[in-house]
């Protein structure tokens, strides 16, 4: 078993950066793909009301997984040199959690659901704070992420979607319905772990170690505050829909919001790579220059998807999931146009933490749980879940735009330079798509032409206007992938 000492970055950190950043947007790429064509399938089989139901119950098995962790990740990623102390630490501290938090949330499922009138879903929730004990489990692709071995980390993500997925599918073409959203994300979880134990450059043992317990405290708590507050205000809004509009809503307002975040999960993956690279980097000129490129890199992949939900977003719902889904158009297309700017400017988080900087973050996500609490109950009242979607799009963007012009003053990037070419691409397809809807044939074939139009439109608006960064790309692609 190596040492994880010897996963630190190598001197050629920004080739190996890039190729990182190829396989996770494959397997990103792949994975969003697999949950899009499973979401096909299992919203024709089940009601609005099935996945408001699972919904909620995932709400309160999020909150209690609040308790379970000092988020170590990010310390074992930064710190240099050898992490298995820490790790060691980690494992224990976190599998204790786990455990407390797995019997607490078996022992209140009764008196949660009676409370909120949900009594016939308790043994649902207690099934899935089985899910609980898993986190521990998933250390090793922390150490994989730290030695920059984004291969078999994606692999680990890979496996959880498609294991989820099979059993998902199976089981609702059984007629299990809420129990196969349970059981499968359940299965994913466990599966992932399981590969990510086999495939661990070094396996953590439960070792306490009081002042490495106190270092991982210091540096996570802050962001355990932060993730609790996001946490808070990603999942007040459901309940808040929930409470004044009832399962069914929930039911639309958790797909028009989850089936945009599967772009999303892009940002997420590529901060995989992002957060190690940037805690790697010394100079504050090459810092900048990284930051810079991440968020060009993210605009690219993030804006082809807006153009077409704004263009297509209607046809999209029908042709995909149904007319049963219509109510989920609007709010759809904003939460599309959210992922898309907080994919791109989301790694001022990274750049922040990489310092050790986290008490920006918290304050922020404070700020955003007290707005989306007070905007989203009146958005809500006035217009539904579209108004929750707007209110939650108005403070998630108002945060980043603070956010970007704080450090913006520290490093500096040209945000428009960066952004151009992808921005105008994006413009121009959406509105060439809008356009030559009529110009095709009804609609499951004549979208599918039109979104491959769209494709080639933006793609050749990338080149036009970005040529240099362009083929930088398909040159790295190709060393990496073609030479074989």
């Amino acid at each position: 078993m190596t040492s994880i000492a010897q996963g630190a970055p190598p001197s050629n950190l920004f080739q190996r950066s890039v190729r990182g950043a190829q396989i996770i947007t494959l397997t990103t790429v792949a994975s969003a793909v697999a949950q899009l064509a499973s979401q096909v399938i299992l919203m024709r089989i089940m009601s609005p009301e099935d996945f408001g139901a699972a919904a909620y119950i995932l709400v309160i098995i999020g909150t209690f997984k609040l308790f379970t962790t000092l988020q170590p990740a990010r310390i074992i990623i930064q710190r240099p040199g050898n992490v298995e102390r820490i790790a060691d630490s980690a494992f224990a501290v976190e599998l204790t959690l786990s455990g407390v938090a797995f019997a607490a949330a078996v022992f209140l499922a009764g008196p949660i659901m009676r409370g909120t009138h949900e009594w016939f879903f308790e043994r649902e929730l207690q099934v899935a704070a089985a899910g609980l004990l898993v986190g521990p489990f998933m250390l090793p692709k922390v150490l994989m992420e730290k030695r920059l071995d984004f291969l078999r980390s994606s692999m680990v993500t890979f496996a959880e979607v498609i294991v989820a997925i099979g059993f998902q599918i199976v089981l609702a073409l059984c007629g299990l319905r809420l129990w196969a959203l349970i059981a499968g994300t359940l299965a994913g979880q466990m599966g992932s772990a399981l590969l990510a134990w086999t495939l661990a450059p070094y396996r953590p043992s439960a070792r306490f170690d009081r002042k490495v317990i106190r270092e991982i405290a210091l540096f996570g708590l802050p962001l355990v505050a932060s993730g609790a507050l996001a946490y808070f205000y990603w999942s007040v809004d459901g309940v808040i829909v929930k409470l004044v509009l009832g399962t069914t809503a929930l039911g639309f307002y958790s797909k028009a919001f989850r089936l945009p975040h599967y772009g999303f999960r892009i940002q997420t993956a590529l901060s995989t790579m992002v957060y190690p690279a940037f805690a790697s980097i010394r100079e504050r000129e090459h810092l900048c220059r990284a930051y810079g490129y991440a968020i060009r890199y993210s605009s690219y992949l993030l804006l082809l998807p807006v153009a077409m939900v704004i263009a297509c977003g209607t046809e999209i719902v029908i042709a995909l999931f149904g007319p049963k889904w219509l109510p989920i158009v609007v709010p759809f297309k904003i939460f599309m146009v959210l992922v898309s700017i907080r994919g791109t400017f989301n790694h001022w988080v990274d750049l922040y933490i990489s310092r050790g900087r986290t008490r920006m973050v918290t304050l922020l996500s404070g700020v955003n749980a007290i707005c989306i609490v007070s905007l989203g109950y009146l958005g809500v009242r006035v217009a539904g879940i579209t108004g929750m979607a707007s209110a939650v799009a108005l403070t998630i963007c108002s945060t980043i735009l603070v956010a970007i012009v704080i450090i913006n003053r520290e490093y500096p990037v040209r945000f428009w330079s960066l952004l151009r070419p992808a921005a105008v691409s994006a413009g121009v397809t959406a509105m060439v798509g809008w356009l030559c809807r009529p110009l095709f044939p009804p609609l499951a074939l004549g979208l599918a032409l039109d979104l491959v139009f769209m494709a080639v439109v933006y793609a050749a608006g990338l080149f036009l206007m970005d040529q240099s960064n362009v083929l930088m790309l398909v040159r790295a692609a190709w060393e990496r992938f073609g030479s074989r």
